[in-house]
């Protein structure tokens, strides 16, 4: 049963970024297409309220402003990777990035809570740090190739999704011991509550910074519009699947499996990336540094795990 659930999370991970990817070619809208990858999984999991599959979420005012924070972050968080894996080539390079997520999670976790890493946790981050700047600057270590890398959009909205999500599981570990009794917000309840409020605060970006006639204009001009809103929902579908999915993978399993599992996530993403989709370039030196950083997470989440 945990092997299928494994393959399930993986290959909805893998689904999702191949699909977005689809998505972008067609409409490059990235903050509209954000918002709609939200919205379409909750109609999935909204109905299961209503029907008795899930126990309906009890929420008060005060309840509400508890996950306010937790939503902010991860609309903050999923909308900026998607600006990331549209820019050119950002699908695998956003990924690059985001292995870097356990750097942004013990940095926050020091200032945020004085929670000092373990020396061997701590050395973990050396190689996460050297592969994801090897992979970004194709071995090029030298400060105008790094400088020059960091500092694209794409690189700066996935750093910002690090540290978005990273800060969004500090406030989660942070709420009442009895909020998840009291509210029937389990694991997949507390997700989808937490996609609505995210979905309803993109809407004012989506109409800000995006052009309703252009998007119209955009899908009319489409040569296969049933192709595009197929893409559309598997997309959604499989971004909601593999929250949901995660969720109860990883709450099921100890320290070290879990490290293990969270880590394999992304070969299987690069992988389906390379073999799925175009655009997406892999140079010897990319693959080496992504291996190393992969590497070190690995190392990073048994070391923390085992609190060494």
């Amino acid at each position: 049963m945990m092997t299928a659930l494994f393959l399930m999370w993986y290959a909805f991970n893998a689904g999702y970024n191949v699909f977005n990817s689809y998505m972008k070619a067609d409409f490059p809208f990235p903050w509209t297409t954000a918002a709609t990858q939200l919205v379409i999984g909750l109609g999935y999991s909204i109905p299961l309220w209503f029907i008795n599959v899930r126990k309906m979420p009890v929420l008060l005012f005060d309840d509400f402003l508890k996950l306010l924070p937790i939503a902010i972050l991860n609309a903050g968080g999923h909308a900026c990777a998607v600006n990331a894996m549209f820019e050119k080539g950002g699908g695998s390079f956003t990924h690059v990035i985001k292995a870097s997520e356990p750097v942004v999670s013990v940095l926050l976790g020091l200032l945020v809570n004085r929670i000092i890493p373990k020396p061997l946790t701590a050395l973990s981050l050396l190689p996460i740090t050297y592969g994801v700047a090897y992979a970004s600057t194709l071995g090029n270590l030298n400060v105008a190739s790094m400088s020059r890398e960091f500092s694209t959009k794409a690189a700066k909205m996935a750093m910002a999704s690090n540290f978005a999500f990273a800060m969004r599981s500090i406030l989660r570990k942070d709420l009442p011991k009895d909020f998840q009794a009291r509210t029937n917000l389990d694991p997949a309840n507390e997700y989808a509550v937490t996609t609505i409020l995210s979905f309803l605060l993109l809407l004012p970006f989506v109409f800000t910074l995006e052009s309703i006639p252009t998007m119209h204009a955009t899908v009319s001009a489409l040569a296969n519009k049933p192709a595009f809103y197929i893409n559309t929902v598997v997309c959604g579908l499989c971004y909601y699947f593999y929250n949901e999915l995660q969720n109860r993978v990883l709450g099921s399993l100890g320290p070290v499996p879990t490290a293990v599992g969270n880590t394999l996530k992304r070969v299987f993403i690069f992988v389906a990336l390379y073999f799925f989709t175009v655009g997406e370039s892999f140079p010897p030196a990319k693959v080496l540094g992504c291996g190393i950083a992969i590497a070190g997470c690995l190392s990073f989440a048994i070391c923390d795990s085992k609190k060494i």
